[in-house]
């Protein structure tokens, strides 16, 4: 069967944002994993939800090609069954994205803030992430009982799909929302000058754009979630389903690519600041004998830790925790000594931004 002209431009701008996200998704696994050597478990997490991206936009194709964007009466029975399931599975796909992208996104964020109000205001919010991403994986399996019935429309107990899928829309804005201000009120008690401040804020505020092409989607679920005309009606959802899912990934992938710009465009910092404030010592050199786009010694972000190499804090290319503690200890004879200490905190840097 030939693709409709909406089916046809559902796949076609699934499959350019999926390639666009894609394209992100290496350049980020590639500094993580061999510039910078330092991958964690949230590169694996989007990863995964890059997967399920593109099982999001092969699902799109199969209902194109099975008849979506075409009125069902148009449509003989077996390929309105085949348009539906692939429909079915893109649901899936769709929501499990979705909460991988949000679960790498909420594990960076407890790498760089170890206070101990953020790490349970970030915890928390995983929970939420983890328990929303579960309801709607199994809502959309179970969606009718027996599960076959969602495509074959037969006599079934069926879930209310407005106001399930609404109810979806409205948890993945607000979780949406509250991962971009969960590090803001850290941010704003630092102590940084105004600009430097705004840039840090920047660049946890990415996300935003997810949230615009949230609300954007809410239209389209409008048309599809009470619709007698699935395969018709369902075109402009998936487009801005995929559109959803591909831009939180570009997004996630964004403050962990500036190693990777420096390494290959390093005139596009050219106008930053070369040396360390803290140390003294230029960026681009490292003691632990390989290549680093950061100073010389860096801290594990903001838990007080060494580690050898790039920190987290770098990796996301704008943090670094510099705090230097002298500790003055009284030994058995009376005398004195002096021993210098260095521990993470929250008094963050953005390295670079004049």
């Amino acid at each position: 069967m030939a693709m409709s002209g909406r089916g046809l431009t559902a796949t076609e701008v699934s499959g350019v944002f999926s390639g666009l996200a894609l394209i992100v998704v290496i350049m980020r696994l590639y500094t993580r994993f061999f510039l910078i050597q330092c991958a964690s478990v949230e590169d694996y997490f989007v990863a995964l939800a890059m997967l399920c991206s593109i099982g999001l936009t092969i699902c799109i194709g199969l209902q194109a090609k099975y008849g979506m964007g075409m009125h069902v009466y148009e449509l003989e029975g077996v390929d309105t069954e085949k348009s539906l399931q692939a429909f079915w599975a893109s649901l899936i796909v769709y929501y499990l994205s979705l909460g991988l992208t949000k679960s790498s996104i909420l594990l960076q964020y407890k790498r760089v803030f170890s206070t101990k109000e953020f790490q349970i205001a970030c915890w928390t919010t995983i929970s939420v992430v983890t328990a929303y991403t579960s309801w709607t994986i199994f809502g959309s399996i179970f969606a009718c009982i027996p599960v076959r019935a969602f495509w074959t429309k037969e006599q079934a107990r069926c879930i209310n799909q407005f106001a399930m899928w609404f109810t979806n829309a409205a948890i993945n804005i607000a979780t949406d929302l509250a991962i971009i201000l969960l590090p803001m009120p850290v941010i704003r008690s630092l102590n940084l000058p105004r600009r430097q401040k705004q840039a840090l804020i920047g660049i946890f505020a990415i996300g935003g754009f997810v949230c615009i092409v949230s609300i954007l989607r809410l239209q389209s679920l409008v048309a599809i979630s009470n619709s007698n005309d699935q395969t018709y009606d369902n075109p402009p959802a998936a487009t801005w389903s995929s559109v959803e899912a591909n831009i939180g990934i570009i997004c996630s992938c964004l403050p962990c690519l500036r190693p990777l710009i420096t390494r290959f465009l390093p005139g596009v910092f050219s106008s930053r600041n070369k040396y360390n404030s803290a140390s003294g010592q230029p960026y681009g050199r490292s003691t632990f004998g390989r290549p680093s786009n950061g100073p010389a010694t860096m801290l594990e972000p903001l838990d007080g830790k060494f580690s050898q190499g790039s920190s987290d804090a770098e990796n996301l290319g704008e943090i670094q925790v510099v705090r230097e503690v002298r500790v003055t200890v009284e030994d058995k004879e009376g005398g004195k000594r002096r021993k210098g200490e260095r521990e993470g905190s929250t008094e963050t840097l953005v390295r670079g931004v004049a």
